[in-house]
């Protein structure tokens, strides 16, 4: 969502809700043009200012809000302020008008936003590179550590989903990966366990093992739900075992993937 914008507030993260942001106002009386009044919420009509609320939420992607941050100035008219401008025209007497009324903000209090962001991320990848180097995938538990500690306590909403070519693997606690798994989308997971199992330097017999029991298994016409889980249990026990991040992220993702399926009854 910080990349592609937020759509529901009730998702959008307490650092992209600004407080007390002014509003410019053009105003006309009689002969007279005003214009770039700044004026506080507080200070409208009572009649308008319910239209107003208190905190302006920024819901651009990051990459527009990147280009806002170049900008001197900036103006925004959100729908509310648009509806508080005709309530306060309307109270005026003859020959008043409110011509505009726009929220006005600097690019440097995006920049302040993006750096935030930054931040976040920045501390995101610290916890998760800490025991794992960059080139390998860090273990699920230690995802699930850094999202509670640096976002979930936030109020941030935090439901990852990690696209692989045969299907999708939700990452996280409480995630949920997107439906229309099969059978068939398993096989190239395990493929992945083996994959990551050779790239290494230690002995990954017992793993490469278990990857071909459960396999033969899970590829049987039938296959028993049962012997999945038991199969898939083995599995990751000694990918556990085994201590290589690589190897335990794709056993997790296999893993995690024949449950949801077990789940939903796809093994007699």
């Amino acid at each position: 969502m910080e990349l592609n914008g937020y759509t529901d507030e009730s998702t959008i993260p307490d650092r992209r809700k600004l407080p007390g942001v002014p509003i410019t106002v053009d105003s006309i009386s009689g002969n007279t043009w005003i214009k770039g009044q700044i004026v506080t919420r507080w200070q409208l009509p009572k009649a308008a200012q319910g239209y107003v609320p208190e905190l302006l939420y920024l819901t651009q992607p990051i990459e527009e809000l990147e280009r806002q941050a170049q900008e001197k100035s900036l103006r925004f008219k959100p729908p509310g302020l648009a509806a508080a401008q005709s309530v306060w025209d309307r109270e005026l007497g003859p020959f008043q008008s409110i011509v505009n009324m726009s929220y006005i903000l600097s690019g440097t209090s995006i920049s302040g936003l993006l750096g935030q962001i930054r931040t976040k991320l920045i501390d995101v990848i610290a916890d998760l590179t800490v025991t794992t180097p960059l080139t390998e995938l860090p273990r699920r538990e230690d995802v699930d550590a850094a999202m509670q500690q640096r976002i979930g306590h936030l109020g941030d909403v935090y439901t990852t989903t990690v696209v692989h070519p045969s299907g999708p693997t939700a990452i996280g606690a409480g995630a949920t990966a997107s439906t229309g798994l099969r059978v068939s989308d398993v096989l190239p997971l395990l493929d992945a366990v083996r994959a990551a199992a050779q790239t290494t330097d230690a002995d990954t017999t017992e793993v490469e093992a278990a990857v071909t029991e459960l396999n033969e298994v899970v590829s049987k016409p039938d296959p028993e739900t049962g012997e999945v889980v038991k199969r898939a249990g083995t599995l990751r026990e000694v990918a556990d075992k085994l201590g290589i991040a690589a190897v335990s992220s794709a056993t997790s993702a296999a893993v995690s993937a024949l449950t949801d399926l077990a789940m939903k009854g796809a093994f007699g």
